[in-house]
């Protein structure tokens, strides 16, 4: 082999290296907004790039892999969330938090309670949709990861967000400034499809 050609190996590298650089911190967010500890976050996001390079290493390919690592993001961390070690297990990274001199408690407070209203007010479909959609993913993509159709996730973001534009008093003319149409954005991205 000549220094010029490339072995599978090193493409496979190369790939996993672009997917890495370039999901790696959302699927660590999704990840934690799922599992709500910073280290099994970390321990998910090695364990389902682990999953990609053993698929890639056996033969099989993938036609949207940023929705397969959500998917398999997502089905992992829901079944870390079933076991029973997690559930009993206070996370040490929350105690450093609140302990960082840099951090607004008073920011922090708000953020933390307008989260767990947003989950109160939300159901489970429509609060994943709204946390995949905050990470950058299409409408296509949060329905290959939550095996629903396109529609399906423009109506449950669509109820989600009058709900929230509800429960937090934003306006009509608020609307548009903090909460895009999600069926525009349906247009949008269906005027784009080829």
């Amino acid at each position: 082999m000549s220094a010029r050609q490339i072995a599978p190996g090193d493409d496979l590298e190369r790939e996993m290296a672009a997917l890495y650089a370039s999901h790696a911190a959302a699927l660590l967010r999704y990840a934690f907004s799922l599992i709500k500890d910073a280290s099994g976050a970390q321990d998910a996001l090695q364990e389902i790039f682990l999953r990609y390079f053993i698929a890639r290493r056996e033969g099989r390919s993938f036609n949207d892999p940023k929705a397969w690592l959500f998917r398999v993001m997502r089905n992992y961390s829901l079944d870390i969330l079933k076991s029973s070690s997690v559930k009993n297990e206070v996370g040490s990274d929350a105690i450093g938090e609140t302990l960082d001199s840099h951090n607004d408690p008073e920011k922090h407070y708000h953020r933390t309670e307008m989260a767990r209203d947003m989950a109160r007010l939300l159901s489970p479909r429509e609060l994943e949709c709204v946390r995949l959609r905050a990470e950058g993913l299409s409408y296509d993509e949060m329905a290959a990861i939550l095996n629903l159709r396109q529609g399906t996730v423009g109506a449950t973001l669509a109820r989600a967000h009058k709900k929230i534009r509800q429960a937090f008093g934003y306006g009509e003319e608020a609307k548009e400034q903090l909460l895009p149409s999600p069926c525009a954005t349906v247009q949008e991205e269906n005027s784009y499809s080829s």
